[in-house]
């Protein structure tokens, strides 16, 4: 369900430019003499960080119901095609997350996107409402803290599941106010309308990656006329009742865990090399749960709950990407050899880190899924469930993070449904071993987009667009010239 952030040092160094730098073009909100707003507008000034990319803040409607109420404002970036004479048209990405920026992705272009879109379009993402710059969500109420847990043993840790997720909501409430409410997916696509509408532009074309294939086929549904073409890489299915979502994250995450240790019994790379790697993983997490494994410096001593949920990430890419060496599956060998060891740094949260990002992505998650588990007992069955599907990983996913939203003082805005998209070239893109989203997620969503094309990739890892060169090209061949793969798989 979500990307990984862009490599560490990238995000921070773009936020710290962000900060620093010249401040971003002000959006132009003021109203007109007859009592109308005026059309969205940016005024766009060069990113700090980038020779090429411009960035800009746009103002849109808190709640889209009241357009002429409450304006919010939204970090916004545009990197103009490098070759305007055959440039095809405006290109908007979304990176994932939920919570996940797309403002540092653009300034980081030459990095991220194919000389092929680099050349042909303007590319331009925002950071959605409340992540990044963009009005974001801050709550006093921390998301993690000693005692918090995801996996109750007790009747009595379940209450203070429950409690401690409605102190975390209604903190955000006092702090951020009715924004909470409308943090959803298509408050989202409509902000992104508006943002067409200030570029001037007839129609868009999308780049949508994870959650980005639920946020780009809710505005072609709304706004079929105005979408040229989307490509989907790893679907995200939005229309499941919640236990059949988690069922299948559980199931794809606890294949790629098996994948990987397979992988370690020959590759080299692999710190684990030479030992039963599940058995070696279920010894750590069993003595990590007695023993909690002291870290310096963060929130709490290392649980097996907490190595577990650190080795999904971990799963995302087998090889070193955009992300950095230790989001791969050397970095997650090496991760638990140091654990094994006694250090368990790489799984802890450091104490002293703004929760804001946990914050947002609770505050956007609990608008769009509706928890299924609401008593104790229910409880119980569904972490029996977890350890059924996933003997290693016990049901660690991330949609396992919705029982955050038990509790949680607001009804979700956008709960699951079908979508209804027509008349909109369209490809998914999906692995076969995708460690976060199931693969027969891609026919769903490609069921509920009619007319639509699905690109398989045969191999391991989350999303293809940066880890396949038979993908990229197929992906920019869809979006500069809608040419469907001849072929329905790639490697």
């Amino acid at each position: 369900m979500t990307m990984r952030h862009l490599s560490r040092a990238l995000v921070l160094g773009t936020a710290l430019l962000l900060a620093t730098g010249p401040v971003a073009g002000s959006a132009q909100a003021q109203t007109r003499p007859d009592g109308r707003r005026p059309s969205p507008s940016v005024d766009w000034v060069p990113c700090p960080g980038s020779d090429v990319a411009l960035c800009g803040t746009l103002a849109v409607p808190l709640d889209w119901s009241r357009p002429r109420g409450e304006r919010i404002s939204l970090a916004v970036a545009r990197r103009p095609a490098d070759d305007p004479q055959h440039r095809v048209g405006t290109l908007f990405y979304n990176p994932g997350g939920p919570g996940d920026g797309g403002v540092a992705y653009v300034v980081a272009a030459e990095q991220i996107f194919s000389a092929t879109l680099r050349a042909r379009f303007d590319i331009v993402a925002m950071d959605p409402r409340g992540v990044g710059e963009s009005t974001p969500v801050s709550c006093a109420e921390p998301v993690v803290t000693p005692e918090f847990t995801l996996w109750p043993r007790t009747e009595q840790q379940f209450d203070d599941l429950v409690a401690h997720s409605r102190a975390v909501g209604e903190s955000c409430l006092q702090d951020v106010g009715p924004l909470l409410g409308h943090l959803d997916t298509v408050s989202v696509a409509r902000d992104h309308e508006a943002l067409r509408q200030a570029l001037r532009v007839r129609q868009v074309s999308w780049l949508g990656i994870s959650y980005g294939t639920q946020l780009a086929p809710n505005y072609a549904e709304l706004f079929p006329r105005r979408t040229r073409a989307m490509v989907l890489d790893a679907a995200l299915e939005h229309s499941l009742p919640e236990v059949l979502q988690v069922a299948g994250e559980i199931r794809t995450v606890e294949d790629s865990f098996n994948r990987f240790a397979r992988w370690c019994d020959t590759d080299a790379t692999c710190a684990l090399q030479g030992q039963d790697v599940g058995a070696v993983f279920d010894a750590l997490v069993a003595a990590a749960d007695e023993s909690p494994l002291p870290v310096e410096g963060a929130v709490r001593a290392v649980t097996g709950e907490d190595i577990r949920m650190g080795t999904i990430g971990r799963l995302t890419f087998p090889e070193p990407s955009i992300y950095g060496p230790d989001v791969s599956w050397a970095g997650l060998s090496r991760a638990l050899q140091a654990a094994l060891a006694g250090d368990a740094a790489a799984f802890a949260f450091p104490a002293g880190v703004p929760q804001s990002g946990l914050q947002a992505r609770a505050g956007i998650g609990c608008m769009e899924y509706v928890p299924q588990v609401r008593t104790w007992e229910q409880m119980r069955q569904r972490i029996e469930m977890g350890r059924q599907l996933a003997p290693h990983l016990q049901g660690a996913s991330e949609t396992w993070w919705v029982n955050a939203c038990i509790g949680w003082p607001l009804e979700a805005a956008n709960p699951p449904r079908l979508l209804d998209v027509r008349d909109v070239p369209a490809l998914v893109v999906h692995a076969t071993h995708d460690p976060s989203l199931p693969y027969e997620w891609a026919h769903s969503l490609a069921a509920q987009i009619q007319g639509s094309h699905v690109l398989t990739r045969e191999g391991d890892g989350h999303t293809s667009y940066y880890t396949s060169q038979c993908a990229r090209e197929a992906i920019d061949a869809f979006l500069v010239d809608l040419v469907v793969p001849q072929q329905e798989v790639c490697g």
